[in-house]
């Protein structure tokens, strides 16, 4: 894809699925209230870095977990949607409440219920390991699967595509 820098260059709000794209997608279950979420820190890191030259992050999230919420928060995450059935609704009210066009959106999603949301933005990711139905429609895959670094990958290619 050619055109790649130009279209990353002109990302404003990056939208991220959760479980099997921030997370390794297990769930763990112990003497803690709630199940418990692997995040990477390379990861975090990427959030950091997107947010710092002026991309807003949102997680948008099928599950409602408290460990989604304090990563959330850890990283300074505003837009934290959890419990969301149609994640095309939630990505067009960002992208209202935003001011943005389409094309200065990105959604990162490893499942078939993320195409909804992706159908809303202008660039399209996936980690190595999304369902194949996903990274058939997508306009970029990582090379790290969810959970292990894939986030910061995109994120990366983001901050380097910027101006300045």
């Amino acid at each position: 894809m050619s055109d790649l820098p130009e279209r990353l260059a002109r990302i404003r709000l990056l939208v991220l699925d959760v479980d099997g794209t921030l997370t390794d997608g297990f769930v763990y279950y112990g003497l803690a209230e709630g199940p418990l979420k692997r995040f990477h820190i390379r990861d975090g890191q990427g959030i950091t870095n997107v947010q710092r030259v002026g991309v807003a992050v949102a997680f948008v999230t099928g599950d409602v977990a408290e460990s989604t919420r304090l990563r959330a928060a850890r990283l300074g995450v505003q837009e934290l949607h959890q419990g969301v059935e149609e994640k095309g609704s939630v990505v067009r009210d960002l992208l209202a409440r935003h001011g943005l066009a389409r094309e200065e959106a990105a959604y990162m999603g490893d499942e078939p219920g993320d195409l909804p949301g992706m159908a809303e933005v202008g660039f399209t990711a996936a980690p190595a390991d999304a369902v194949e139905e996903v990274r058939a429609r997508v306009d970029w895959v990582s090379a790290s699967v969810g959970g292990q670094g894939a986030v910061r990958e995109l994120c990366d290619a983001i901050v380097k595509a910027r101006p300045g």
